[in-house]
């Protein structure tokens, strides 16, 4: 891990407190750095040629039966 150091004004920093800055900044970075994997990712699936739609209603629809054959039995068909 490492550490940046940045200079912060010293009203912000008494009105907003230290702690608090700091918390807010690795939620900023986090996001950054999730977004940029979901960029990927994106990014990947779609030089794939995978249809993500298809594949997910496939499987909620496979899910769907397996449930009604498990739980529904005789009541949905």
């Amino acid at each position: 891990m490492q550490s940046i150091s940045i200079q912060i004004n010293d009203k912000i920093l008494q009105r907003v407190g230290l702690v608090a800055i700091k918390n807010r900044f690795q939620k900023e970075l986090e996001y950054l750095y999730y977004e940029e994997m979901a960029e990927e990712i994106n990014k990947s699936l779609f030089e794939s040629g995978i249809d993500n739609d298809h594949e997910l209603e496939s499987a909620r629809q496979k899910a769907w039966e397996q449930y009604k054959s498990e739980f529904l039995n005789g009541i949905v068909k």
